[in-house]
């Protein structure tokens, strides 16, 4: 039996699971910690992938053509949108916190169209793509794209540092506190106004990262946003709302169900991700990883 197309797919898939993680964890964390579901991540994370594209080519007519000249543009797309995180929060969303929930999915839906439109006036309408002139790798009798594993190491790595600031570092064990019961946090006398900033920055310079490592391997275009959105909803749902760990195993789910699916069933492919979300809402609706508790 040929193996090589099965490979081609796991890759694949486990890449496109790295990138749904680095984009669900901000999502998840902002809904644990300030309860908004912020529709317009994905947007953002779709902003960040043009901010990454301009500074590339800014440094590459500056430096020179190279493929390291990803790093510093990626790096300062994310302190860039870390930056315009802090100010959404503390300028437009903390104004939703007592609201229900309709108005803040009008809200955020309104930020969609409005980055949307800010996308065409200042980069136009034509796709962006980074073209880092990596030559294909041969494995098992198939050629397999080496930054694949670029994309993988560097998903697995950022949720091992997640894992180690939610658990090792005294804001992200508040930040967990937070999700659990942000009433007994405040108590202690923590500023909850000033953890809804940072949680919320902290969650859109990961949607930065995720589309910075996503540019090599697919163009970023106009639509892609509300395509890529569903899905990170479905992860964080059946990760469970608030877990890191829940959201990393959700996002392997996603991401090789979706690429074998491709292979054997292409039209059902989306299919298959809301039938395992309907599934795990029948057995858990609170997720895999998720829990009851919330105060």
């Amino acid at each position: 039996m040929d193996i090589a197309p099965y490979l081609l797919q796991l890759f694949s898939g486990l890449s496109r699971a790295m990138v749904l993680f680095l984009l669900s964890a901000g999502l998840s964390l902002i809904f644990g910690v300030m309860n908004i579901l912020n529709f317009a991540h994905a947007t953002l994370w779709l902003i960040s992938g043009y901010v990454t594209y301009s500074l590339f080519t800014f440094l590459s007519e500056q430096f020179g053509a190279s493929p390291w000249m990803l790093l510093p543009a990626i790096a300062g797309a994310v302190a860039l949108m870390s930056l315009a995180g802090f100010a959404l929060e503390r300028f437009l969303i903390r104004h939703t916190y007592e609201r229900e929930l309709p108005e803040q999915l009008l809200l955020t839906f309104a930020l969609v169209l409005i980055l949307g439109d800010v996308i065409k006036l200042v980069w136009g309408l034509e796709n962006r793509r980074i073209n880092l002139g990596v030559e294909p790798m041969e494995m098992f009798d198939t050629l397999v794209n080496p930054y694949q594993f670029v994309i993988i190491g560097t998903g697995v790595a950022v949720g091992a540092g997640l894992w180690y600031f939610l658990h090792r570092t005294r804001f992200g064990k508040i930040v967990r506190a937070a999700v659990y019961s942000r009433s007994m946090v405040s108590a202690l006398g923590i500023r909850i106004p000033v953890i809804y900033s940072m949680v919320f920055a902290l969650g859109v310079g990961l949607a930065a990262l995720a589309s910075g490592v996503f540019l090599p391997l697919l163009p970023m275009s106009l639509g892609m946003d509300l395509d890529i959105i569903v899905q990170c909803f479905a992860v964080v749902v059946i990760g469970g709302f608030g877990s890191m760990l829940g959201t990393f195993v959700a996002s392997i789910i996603v991401g090789v169900v979706y690429s074998f699916s491709i292979l054997f069933w292409p039209d059902g492919a989306l299919a298959m991700i809301f039938l395992i979300l309907i599934a795990v809402l029948i057995w858990r609706p609170w997720g895999l990883f998720g829990t009851e508790l919330r105060s």
